[in-house]
C-alpha cells in the first residue's frame, strides 16, 4: 500500500480536507463538527486572521483515501509578541490505525515549519485557531469549542517526538439552589469594592465588543499562547451575536466609568450546532440543552483582587440559571494559573475535563 502526502489545492480537495473529521467521528454518539466554510476561508487566506498567518495544509493518503490531515501555521503575530519562532500545527485530524501516514504528514509539516525559519513547534493551543487534545471523557459530548479527539492521537505525537508542554482543565459548576446563594454574595461583595457588574446588553453591545477587546488584550498579555487581536476583528467576529443571548449572559465590570473586566458567555448551543445520532440523549451536565458556558474571562492587572471576575462570572450564572441552565461551565484554564483555578471554586465549578497541548523542539 503506498502513502503519499501533498499540499492539498482546489475547491473539491480542499471540502475533501475539512470533511475528514467527519469520517474520524463518524460512530460517535455526539460530537462537534468543524465549520467547513470558515475552515477553507482560513485555509486559503480569507479568514479574518489571515493577514497574520503563513499556511499550508497537507493531507496523508493511503491508496488514494485521504486518512489524515495537519495544517502548519507561522503566526507571525504571536512571534512578534513573544519574541519566539514558533510554528502551530491545527487542524490534526486521523483515522484510526495510519501510524505510517501520520507519521510522514508530521514530518512533512514541521520540515515545512523549520524551512520557514520556526525552531519548535506546538499543537493543541493557538489562539482562536486551535484547542487543546482531551485526555479523558473520551465518549463524551467535550465542552462547547474543545476537542473529543480519540485516545490514539496521543501515541501519535508521542512517536512524532512530541512532549506535553501544557495541562488545561475545564470546570463545571452546578446551578443549583445553595449555589446560587453563593453567587449572589459575590455581586455584593464586588459592588461594596466600587464595581458595576453589567450585561452587554445594559452596557451597549458595540461598546462591550470593544471593552472585550481591549480588556483581554491587556489582561492576556503575559498569558501564556495568548496573542493580541485588533478591535476590528473581534467587532467581526462577533456582528452576528447582536441579537442573541450572548448580550445577556456576557457582562462588563465597569470601575470609575471604565471598562476593567469582561466575561465573554453563550447558552447551550449542543442542539443548534452539535451533531447528535437520533435518541441519544446528552446528560445535562455535558451540555444536554441546560449547560451554558463561560468562554473568556478577563481583569486588567490594576483592577484584580477585589472579586470583579468572580462577580462577573457569577451574574452571568445566574443569568443562565433565569433562562433555565442547570450547569455552567467555566472557561479552559492552564493547570498553573492559580488564580483563574480559584475564581472558578469560588462559582462552585469543578474540574470536569482534562487537556494538554503538545511540543516539538526541532
Amino acid at each position: 500500500m503506498s502513502i503519499r502526502v501533498e499540499s492539498p489545492s482546489g475547491r473539491t480537495a480542499l471540502d475533501s480536507f475539512a470533511r475528514l473529521p467527519f469520517e474520524v467521528y463518524r460512530n460517535r454518539t455526539a460530537w462537534w463538527p468543524p465549520d467547513i466554510h470558515n475552515e477553507i476561508a482560513l485555509i486559503a487566506g480569507n479568514g479574518p486572521l489571515s493577514a497574520h498567518l503563513d499556511l499550508t495544509p497537507y493531507a496523508a493518503y493511503r491508496d488514494g483515501h485521504l486518512v489524515a490531515r495537519i495544517s502548519a501555521v507561522v503566526n507571525h503575530r504571536y512571534n512578534s509578541h513573544w519574541s519566539e519562532k514558533i510554528g502551530q500545527l491545527i487542524h490534526f485530524e486521523a483515522l484510526p490505525d495510519e501510524n505510517e501516514a501520520v507519521a510522514a504528514l508530521f514530518e512533512k509539516a514541521c520540515e515545512w515549519l523549520s524551512e520557514q525559519g520556526m525552531t519548535a513547534c506546538r499543537s493543541g493551543f493557538a489562539a482562536f485557531l486551535d484547542y487543546p487534545y482531551t485526555i479523558d471523557n473520551y465518549d463524551e459530548l467535550p465542552s462547547f469549542l474543545l476537542r473529543g479527539n480519540p485516545p490514539y492521537y496521543h501515541q501519535h505525537f508521542k512517536n512524532a517526538g512530541f512532549i506535553t508542554e501544557k495541562g488545561q482543565v475545564d470546570y463545571t459548576a452546578s446551578l443549583d439552589a445553595e449555589n446560587l446563594r453563593s453567587l449572589s454574595r459575590l455581586i455584593e461583595k464586588a459592588t461594596a469594592n466600587g464595581a458595576a457588574i453589567k450585561s452587554w446588553r445594559e452596557y451597549g453591545f458595540a461598546r462591550s465588543v470593544d471593552s472585550w477587546a481591549d480588556v483581554t488584550n491587556a489582561a492576556f498579555a503575559s498569558h501564556w499562547g495568548w496573542n493580541p487581536i485588533s478591535r476590528a476583528e473581534v467587532r467581526a467576529m462577533m456582528a452576528s451575536l447582536v441579537n442573541t443571548p450572548v448580550i445577556d449572559l456576557s457582562m462588563v465590570a465597569v470601575l470609575d466609568g471604565e471598562a476593567v473586566g469582561t466575561v465573554f458567555s453563550v447558552p447551550d448551543l449542543t442542539y443548534p450546532l452539535a451533531r447528535i445520532r437520533p435518541g441519544t440523549l446528552i446528560p445535562a451536565h455535558r451540555g444536554g440543552g441546560t449547560r451554558g458556558a463561560l468562554i473568556n474571562i478577563g481583569v486588567v492587572e490594576q483592577a484584580r483582587g477585589r472579586g470583579f471576575g468572580s462577580a462577573m462570572a457569577a451574574r452571568s450564572f445566574l443569568t443562565m440559571a433565569r433562562t433555565g441552565m442547570r450547569y455552567a461551565g467555566y472557561t479552559l484554564v492552564h493547570d498553573d494559573n492559580w488564580a483563574s483555578r480559584r475564581t472558578a471554586e469560588s462559582l462552585g465549578a469543578r474540574v470536569s475535563g482534562n487537556f494538554v497541548t503538545y511540543r516539538r523542539d526541532f
